[in-house]
This record gives C-alpha cells, structure tokens and sequence, in this order.
C-alpha cells in the first residue's frame, strides 16, 4: 500500500483553517469532494459516519496525529486526505495535547481488508517522530507529498 495512490491530487490540506473536531473533519471531507473522490451529496452523511466512529472513541492517537477514519457505502475506492493544522486542534486525543497531523481515511463498506491495511501503514508511519516533525515543518503542499512519497519508498509500500 502506498500514500501516493489513495492520496489524490488536491487531497492535502497544507493549512487547516478549522479549530475544532467536527470543522477539521468537515474541512478534510470537503478535499475529497473537490478531488473528485467523495460525492458532494453523500459528504454529510460521510461526515456523521466520521462522527458516529469519533464518539466510539477519539482517533487523535497522541503525539500530535490523529487518524479519523471511517466506512461509507458512498465510497468506492480507498482513500485518504491529508490536513496539517499549524496552531493546532484541540481533537480529544489520547495524550490530551493539540494535533496538528491528520490522515483522514475512507473506504467502502465491503473493504475491511484494504481499510485495516491503510490504517496499520500510516500507524506505522506517524510512530517515527521525524516523519510527522517533516510533515509538520514542510513548506506547503508540494512539500508534504515530498515527504509522503517518500514514506511510501521508506517503509516499503507496496
């Protein structure tokens, strides 16, 4: 697996303008729908089942990340959108502090297995410090799939 193919283009959110949870998810979702990978009309309801799976539990996972994730019939490929908040977002995460990383990922219903795969490779990735240090400290966008392209070669998406 690799960030590059569920990432599209117009995917990566270099400066969040969004101060709380549900405008953050909100903001993410609305790339995807620019990106042509969420139907517009479907992105409420893909929102409330990012929701629904954030009142399950937070999926900011500390250190800053946070990986809000979620299935929706609407949603026929795997896909991921990036954000980079620069002042932070209160996300109820584990360790109680900011995120400034999100990895916002849907899937279709029937894609358990490609689902858990993608969330295992970016676990993977936000627990190497430098990695999300990259992310947070990249210039803009450009940048960021820089670094993103190459995590995919790093750690060996395949």
């Amino acid at each position: 697996m690799k960030l590059s193919d569920i990432i599209p283009d117009g995917g990566i959110g270099d400066e969040l303008q969004a101060t709380e949870k549900e405008a953050v998810i909100r903001e993410l979702v609305d790339l995807l729908v620019k990106a042509g990978r969420v139907d517009g009309e479907a992105s409420k309801k893909v929102i409330k089942a990012l929701m629904d799976r954030e009142e399950l539990g937070s999926t900011g996972i500390g250190s800053g990340v946070a990986v809000p994730h979620a299935k929706h019939d609407s949603i026929s490929d795997l896909v991921c959108a990036f954000g980079r908040s620069k002042k932070g977002v209160n996300f109820d995460a584990l360790d109680g502090e900011p995120v400034f990383v999100f990895f916002l990922l849907l899937s279709s219903k029937g894609a358990s297995g490609s689902h858990l795969e993608a969330l295992a490779f970016i676990s993977r990735l936000v627990r190497d410090e430098k990695f999300v240090k990259f992310l947070r400290d990249a210039k803009d966008a450009k940048d960021i799939r820089d670094v993103l392209n190459e995590a995919d070669q790093t750690f060996g998406g395949s």
